[in-house]
């Protein structure tokens, strides 16, 4: 077992608390777009937006869990998953309190590109100053789904 650099808990993701016109608006969206897709008998796409939207609510009805984090010598490991610094390209940390902060690591996997990871109340000059013994900092851009989730507060 290598020794822990740094050593942390947060939630997995961030909750927003939604209240019933949230719920009543995305409905009424998905609602529409059901009706839509059986008036112009695309019966493919109201499976989706049934689905769509069955998701959707369990997943913000859903508690983020505490997941625990750690940076070694050999990479970072989240839970009981492991990234080695080896197949990891570079990392950035986006920290506009109070909403944004998280770790971006940038994979050499070109089906998961990118690792988000929560710093909670973790020091983000600590985590700077640690992953760059092991890895370059360079900035990455924040995804159109991050941003969109983030402005609906999903």
């Amino acid at each position: 077992m290598t020794k822990n650099y740094l050593k942390w808990s947060a939630p997995e993701f961030t909750h927003y608390n939604k209240d019933k016109s949230w719920f009543i608006i995305t409905g009424l969206i998905a609602g529409g777009l059901f009706l839509w897709a059986l008036l112009t008998k695309n019966l493919l796409f109201a499976l989706l937006i049934g689905l769509s939207y069955f998701s959707i609510t369990v997943f913000a009805l859903k508690k983020p869990r505490e997941i625990n984090l750690a940076i070694t010598a050999k990479g970072i490991e989240i839970d009981k998953t492991f990234y080695e610094f080896d197949n990891l390209k570079s990392f950035w940390i986006f920290y506009e309190p109070p909403q944004i902060k998280e770790l971006s690591l940038r994979s050499k996997k070109t089906i998961m590109p990118y690792i988000k990871i929560p710093l909670g109340e973790q020091n983000p000059v600590e985590v700077r100053q640690t992953l760059l013994k092991y890895l370059p900092e360079r900035r990455h851009k924040e995804s159109l789904i991050d941003n969109l989730a983030r402005s609906l507060r999903f």
